[in-house]
């Protein structure tokens, strides 16, 4: 294999949805598609840093990131891939960036990959220590008590009760509950509810219910391209809640820049290594367990 995978426990620390440390072998010299994601990507990088950049031209120039913390992105990073990078990259909770990094997060950037001056030199310090943790389950250790610490020092505003609920409607449907429906139950009109969701991680409700529902298909794609079976995106778009495999595409291309099969046929190596893989938790129950809101109903 030209990766290897590991991935820690659930719910290893608050707002943590999964934690996955990396590193390549014999991989080619090229570049790779960060996916748009309902979720933020936060990295620490176990080698020089990620080179990444929001379009291929603008590659050449990137300075490696030691630490990346991006936001909600609609479209996909470029990512130099190049033998013997090496990380631990976490999906984050975006209700949960007040809590661990001070700030909503939709005051996250979704072009400068550099996070080192937003999280200050804590985050530094832990990446040194990660340098020197003996393997992976040390090194999730490790990160997991860093962002136990960060989540345990905060004293920002909590998430609002009825923005924290509209989103478990989505994540709980996948992205297939009408916004309006999510409105009314959670007692907004659909305005106030666009404007509370854009105020907090940056994207309207609709915008975060397709990034799920695309989500949930790029993830239904890779697992289907590491089984032995056909690949049926006409079944994929309607159990991801597409109208068809057109409207799948579409999406696809919104997001990425290609088809599904184009961007298969340029991750294949990848995904076959075991990336992209689907993320098991579509609840918070984090947000639950830490307070943070009482969903109506729940």
């Amino acid at each position: 294999m030209s990766w290897e995978f590991a991935t820690a426990p659930a719910r290893c620390a608050p707002g943590i949805v999964s934690m996955v440390g990396y590193r390549a072998f014999d991989v080619p010299d090229t570049v790779h598609r960060g996916l748009p994601s309902s979720l933020l990507t936060f990295i620490v990088a176990l080698d020089d840093g990620v080179r990444a950049a929001p379009t291929v031209a603008e590659l050449p120039d990137a300075r490696p990131a030691p630490v990346v913390l991006g936001g909600l992105h609609v479209a996909a990073s470029q990512v130099r891939q190049q033998p013997g990078q090496a990380g631990i990259q976490m999906a984050v909770h975006p209700l949960a960036a007040r809590a661990l990094f001070g700030l909503p997060s939709a005051e996250l950037s979704v072009t400068d990959f550099d996070a080192t001056a937003v999280l200050g030199r804590r985050v530094v310090e832990l990446r040194d220590r990660l340098a020197e943790a003996p393997g992976w389950r040390e090194a999730f250790a490790l990160t997991a008590r860093h962002l136990v610490g960060l989540h345990g020092s905060r004293r920002t505003p909590s998430v609002r009760p009825d923005l924290a609920y509209a989103w478990h409607l989505l994540e709980t449907s996948r992205g297939r509950m009408p916004v309006a429906a999510v409105a009314d139950r959670v007692g907004l009109s659909a305005r106030h509810l666009a404007t509370l969701f854009e105020r907090e991680v940056g994207r309207t409700p609709k915008t975060v219910a397709m990034l799920m529902r695309f989500e949930y298909a790029s993830a239904a794609i890779a697992r289907a391209a590491r089984g032995p079976g056909r690949l049926d995106l006409a079944g994929i778009a309607a159990t991801a809640g597409y109208c068809d495999q057109a409207h799948l595409s579409r999406d696809f291309v919104r997001f990425t820049g290609v088809p599904p099969r184009v961007w298969l046929a340029e991750e294949f190596g990848n995904i076959q290594d075991g990336g992209h893989s689907g993320r098991s938790e579509w609840s918070h129950d984090w947000l639950e367990s830490d307070g943070v809101h009482d969903a109506p109903g729940h």
